[in-house]
């Protein structure tokens, strides 16, 4: 079964951190719409199985676009694709944009799944982030949620914010754990080229967090969450069990997925595609009746190995028995030595036929896997 991506391009503000694609122009939001309805039925006929498991509405905002519009696209995804009956389809959503009446709208649409950009409960550390909401509405924006009957919803938390110490980590985690949610996701800061956050530090405008210490806050993270019944179970992700994110874990298990919508990737037969990121060459395309494709890769047996050996480390394991036998190989032999120092040094650990990251293990992810590959 097919998961379905679809990106939201517009924000109210773009945050001066985010280098996903997003505007703050709605002027072309008619002429968007219209296009993604076109885009989900021209890329239906190349699938003629139709099944689809996720829907996973994200952006961008999509909580900034009125209930109709949602509506369309919820009826365009209907009309061109199957449904499984437990599909799971989540909508992300800021604070600032999200009510009481959204979210009535969301349940009563099939949407079961909200995903909430709160990312702090520190109003200097939301100033610093330019986000539009404060703590107050971030609290709100989640009793709404859970008041509404959603019983299955993220809370995104932003860590390794500059001036900030372990003791606003266990703050915010404290004050998540209030409302006992299904599932958090925590990322450190990045700074990505090309966004004003990364102009700012090479500027010296801003000084990042110290590694040592950021290593420390992603440690404490771990321990906290795990010790309060969370599975940690992808680099940043953590969740009850039974309420890990079916979408998100095609990503990291080479499982398909059709991407809509501009910037959107979609990963089919082995294919990676993307589309254009630029709202109006993606509305152009479809205008003439054309998928708004920019390019497209196959996947290697190289790339194939790699994605595995990364993507299986940073989430549920490698799977020993597939390595073996897509590639024809002995995995745990031909990296013997490299394992046995690995677990020597508590950074791995093997376990019903997979390879699994340790705590410790996770603070070097990278490196691990580069060791491996």
């Amino acid at each position: 079964m097919y998961g379905i991506y679809i990106h939201i391009p517009f924000c109210e503000r773009k945050c001066f951190y985010c280098d996903f694609y997003s505007i703050d122009n709605f002027t072309f939001i008619d002429d968007f719409i219209f296009s993604l309805e076109k885009e989900i039925h021209l890329k239906s006929i190349n699938y003629p199985d139709r099944k689809i498991d996720t829907i996973y509405i994200g952006g961008g905002t999509p909580s900034t676009l009125s209930n109709d519009k949602i509506e369309r696209i919820l009826k365009a995804i209907d009309k061109n694709f199957i449904k499984n009956s437990d599909v799971e389809i989540t909508i992300e959503c800021n604070p600032n944009s999200l009510n009481k009446e959204k979210l009535s709208f969301y349940k009563q649409a099939g949407i079961n799944r909200i995903s909430l950009g709160v990312q702090s409960f520190i109003d200097k550390d939301l100033k610093f982030l330019q986000r539009l909401h404060n703590s107050k509405e971030a609290r709100e924006s989640i009793e709404n949620t859970i008041n509404t009957g959603f019983n299955n919803f993220n809370i995104d938390l932003i860590y390794a914010i500059p001036n900030t110490s372990i003791s606003d980590i266990e703050y915010n985690l404290y004050e998540i754990l209030k409302y006992n949610p299904p599932h958090i996701s925590a990322y450190s800061l990045i700074y990505e080229e090309g966004t004003p956050l990364y102009d700012d530090f090479i500027s010296n405008k801003i000084e990042k967090i110290n590694e040592n210490l950021e290593s420390e806050m992603y440690s404490f993270i771990i321990s906290y969450l795990e010790s309060s019944g969370y599975l940690h179970y992808e680099v940043s992700n953590y969740s009850l069990k039974g309420f890990e994110s079916k979408h998100n874990s095609k990503y990291w298990q080479h499982k398909e997925y059709l991407g809509f919508g501009p910037a959107a990737h979609s990963f089919v037969n082995n294919e990676r595609l993307w589309n254009y990121s630029d709202l109006k060459k993606y509305i152009f395309s479809l205008k003439n009746n054309t998928l708004p494709i920019e390019n497209y890769e196959i996947l290697t047996d190289k790339m194939y190995f790699e994605e595995m050996i990364f993507l299986g480390l940073r989430s549920f394991g490698i799977n020993i028995k597939k390595i073996n036998e897509k590639f024809n190989i002995d995995f745990l032999k031909e990296k013997e030595n490299i394992i046995a120092n690995l677990m020597e040094n508590n950074f791995i650990r093997i376990d019903n036929d997979h390879i699994y990251l340790t705590k410790k293990g996770f603070l070097l992810c990278d490196e691990i896997c580069l060791k491996l590959i």
